[in-house]
């Protein structure tokens, strides 16, 4: 009986450079037109791209102290002594009684956005220097309107006239920029507008929540280091003048509330010893009293006892 063995190279695991080369010189053109492509919209999309700016802010939040009431009062003074976390006034910054009085200022629960060509009709008119522009302080709706959508339209640019239509094309009313436009229940204050003949805008209302949400999500604040006091605040958009208005007026909000609540809490502070002070006062007597019969009646005593002590001595 025989047996037959036969022997087996290993796999051969050598890569071909030769060959590799030789595919890649083969499909050089469809290649070269892939990458092309891609370098074109990467490029495109490079120009066309709506900037975002951001603009940043930095605020010291000291400790709390009332050093005066302390002096006066002495231990009392702990019963007013609070310190502010940082956590706390992050939220405070963040909160609607703050944003509330920048929504209000710039009247940001109207939103006007110019009607560009889709995708790439707001980037060329960037880079050929027609953006479009308004600015709106007033814009009031009746209650009853549900859909609070409008369209505006240049008239004449060199006068500023423009009409205000509906969603479904009915004319709302018309005026003429840095001047009160009224019809029945509608007013509109176009302070600036900039655009050629027959440009057109979209005019909406949102309510006041859902202009501080939107504020909410561009703010970004956050304590840098840690237990420094410095808080960080950072809001972005594509308005470059905007968001710097927007973010000063954030911090000055900040400011002039924390100022009130610094006068509340020290005017509570002063009501509340103005109540405590007659009643220490009484109590302050009444131990001084009892004080002055004690220390008379060991004088007395003393006097009893000096020819005895004198005897002894």
């Amino acid at each position: 009986m025989s047996i037959n063995t036969t022997s087996t190279s290993p796999a051969n695991d050598e890569i071909d450079l030769g060959k590799l080369f030789g595919i890649l010189l083969d499909n050089r053109w469809m290649i070269l037109a892939v990458t092309t492509l891609f370098a074109l919209i990467g490029v495109a999309y490079a120009l066309l791209a709506t900037p975002i700016y951001k603009a940043d802010a930095l605020i010291q939040v000291e400790q709390k102290s009332n050093g005066g009431i302390s002096s006066l009062v002495g231990d009392m003074g702990e019963l007013f002594a609070s310190e502010s976390s940082a956590t706390t006034e992050i939220e405070l910054i963040k909160s609607r009684m703050v944003l509330g009085k920048t929504v209000e200022k710039f009247n940001l629960t109207t939103v006007a956005t110019p009607n560009y060509f889709p995708l790439v009709g707001k980037g060329l008119a960037r880079l050929m220097g027609e953006e479009d522009h308004i600015a709106i302080s007033r814009f009031n709706v009746p209650a009853y309107y549900n859909q609070p959508v409008f369209t505006l339209t240049i008239e004449n640019p060199e006068v500023g006239t423009y009409l205000l239509e509906s969603q479904e094309g009915k004319e709302i009313l018309k005026g003429k920029a840095g001047a009160l436009s009224q019809h029945g229940e509608f007013s509109l204050f176009v302070t600036d507008l900039k655009g050629k003949a027959g440009d057109s805008f979209t005019v909406s209302k949102r309510s006041e929540l859902d202009a501080i949400q939107a504020i909410q999500q561009n703010l970004s604040v956050s304590e840098r280091g840690k237990q420094t006091g410095m808080l960080a605040l950072t809001y972005q958009g594509e308005n470059r003048n905007q968001i710097v208005a927007i973010l000063n007026d954030i911090a000055e909000n900040y400011f002039l509330q924390n100022v009130e609540r610094n006068s509340a809490e020290a005017e509570k502070s002063l009501e509340f010893l103005r109540k405590q002070l007659p009643e220490i006062k009484a109590t302050l007597t009444t131990a001084e009293d009892k004080l002055n019969r004690f220390r008379q009646a060991n004088d007395s005593v003393d006097l009893a006892l000096k020819p005895k002590l004198h005897w002894t001595l």
